[in-house]
């Protein structure tokens, strides 16, 4: 005979959930969705990254230029991620979920028929709202449909996910540089193509959302009705539950009425201060070393196997794979048993040491010393995945309760989309400037990340914050509702 339920105060909902009684149903599809998502996002990102080179030349861009329009799309996203968060606290995650995709599909499409430099920037901007929109929205269904024990591992999915996407914008690109030879196309317009194919898993995921995606039961909870709760969780999980005859129906303040400077500040309070600054900064860091790094591996592939165009798509292919996609996993396994600060810290160690070594061994004081750089480029790419690449958005995201988890999640990503576009827009220019000494100067970001986390000692690992926006039970009628609503220890009980 199947569990049932009774709810008598929206923090049952919360309770519920986290505590892992209730499985099965769309709730796992939902964190597919969310997680598809992210793929949409990662292949984004990087399906330009090989054709920067061409886009330079098509549009006839200086190095800073250059530099401003790869950035584009991080400085929408920016804007996107403050606005997204702010949204899904207020009209709900689902709304914000869905509409953010079809103004990706449009961008994507403008992307791929820049005709010039502004055009293309404008499009790379708009992609880039789109995205940075989804990544709170995406965050927070994959947490609020996992229980509190399944949360690290589940969130920590997100590396391997976005190392498959990007891999496989480099499949696409090796599959369409043969299909262009054969057929004696100009090759300076494949990044058009690939870009241009973007269209099509986004608009199968759209309607995979449309069809099957189901609002946040915390959010509706802290935000609706308790019926309409109670109707989210039978239709996500496929479980009994009803809402007692004297439950506690809503909440007195609501996430969606509170003024939206508040809700920004509330960050700021006490409780919230030193998560925010830690995720703030660990974000910046992650973002500032990966976008600097990662969308130089077709250069250094190149100066290792010879500078010919398969070796600037296979190079990246197999760093993506073997070592994005390798310490995603390796995160994802023990994001259970390791601390989620501590793998952060962990990942810093290994950044900062791979960047120094890179420049210690790219200066080929020994005959083959090029390849060593290659190899600790790889574990660069390794320790970043496993460690704060991810980590910094699982701290963000497992550090508010379901009220402010929105705007908490979209202003980490203002640290994480800053530190990005500074590694974008000034990397080329670094290079240009210092060589192979710029490693040096960026080695300073992962170790001021390392330093963060040594002085923060904020540790989400254990922590129910959900529990967080019911601090204070409400008086409803005679009776004053239980703050910790206990989950039934056999089916049939009640909450």
């Amino acid at each position: 005979m199947p569990d049932s339920f009774v709810l008598r105060h929206p923090q049952d909902v919360a309770s519920l959930v986290n505590s892992g009684r209730i499985r099965g149903g769309n709730a796992k599809f939902v964190v597919v969705i969310a997680l598809a998502g992210i793929f949409m996002d990662a292949y984004d990102f990087t399906s330009i990254a090989f054709g920067l080179s061409y886009v330079q030349e098509a549009f006839n861009l200086s190095p800073l230029m250059l530099g401003i329009t790869s950035g584009a799309i991080l400085v929408g996203a920016l804007i996107g991620s403050l606005l997204g968060g702010t949204l899904m606290d207020r009209i709900g995650r689902e709304k914000v979920f869905t509409a953010d995709l079809a103004v990706l599909i449009i961008a994507t499409l403008l992307c791929a028929i820049a005709p010039n430099a502004w055009f293309f920037l404008a499009a790379r901007f708009l992609m880039g709202i789109s995205v940075g929109i989804d990544y709170p929205v995406a965050f927070s269904f994959i947490a609020e449909y996992s229980s509190h024990r399944n949360k690290g591992r589940a969130l920590n999915l997100y590396a391997p996910v976005w190392y498959v996407a990007v891999g496989s914008t480099f499949v696409l690109l090796l599959i369409g540089y043969y299909v262009f030879q054969a057929l004696s196309w100009d090759i300076k317009e494949l990044w058009r193509v690939v870009v241009a194919f973007g269209v099509v898993p986004t608009a199968a995921v759209l309607y995979l959302r449309r069809k099957y995606l189901t609002e946040s039961p915390t959010w509706v909870a802290m935000n609706g009705d308790l019926h309409e709760a109670a109707a989210v969780l039978r239709k996500a999980y496929g479980v009994d539950v009803t809402v007692a005859d004297d439950a506690v129906l809503r909440v007195p303040k609501r996430t969606r009425t509170e003024p939206v400077l508040r809700s920004f500040g509330r960050l700021w309070n006490r409780t919230y201060r030193p998560r925010t600054l830690l995720a703030l900064v660990v974000n910046f860091c992650q973002g500032a070393e990966y976008y600097a790094v990662g969308f130089s591996i077709g250069v250094v592939t190149q100066q290792v196997l010879g500078e010919t165009v398969l070796t600037g798509i296979v190079g990246p292919l197999a760093f993506n794979l073997l070592f994005g996609v390798g310490g995603g996993l390796l995160s994802t396994w023990l994001a259970p048993r390791v601390r989620i600060s501590r793998l952060a810290l962990w990942g810093f160690c290994g950044t900062t040491a791979s960047l120094l070594l890179v420049n210690l061994f790219g200066k080929e004081p020994f005959d083959g010393a090029i390849w060593v750089a290659a190899l600790f480029l790889g574990v660069f790419i390794f320790s970043h995945a496993a460690g704060p690449g991810t980590q910094g958005a699982v701290i963000a995201t497992l550090s508010y309760p379901t009220s402010i988890r929105g705007v908490g999640v979209g202003f980490a990503q203002l640290g994480n989309r800053i530190g990005g576009t500074i590694g974008l827009v000034a990397w080329p220019a670094l290079t240009a400037a210092y060589g192979l000494d710029a490693l040096l100067w960026l080695a300073l970001m992962p170790f001021a990340g390392l330093l963060c986390l040594l002085v923060i000692r904020w540790d989400p690992t254990d922590e129910d914050v959900d529990a967080e926006d019911y601090d204070t039970a409400p008086s409803v009628g005679p009776a004053a509702v239980p703050t910790t609503p206990q989950i039934p220890a056999s089916p049939g009980g009640t909450l």
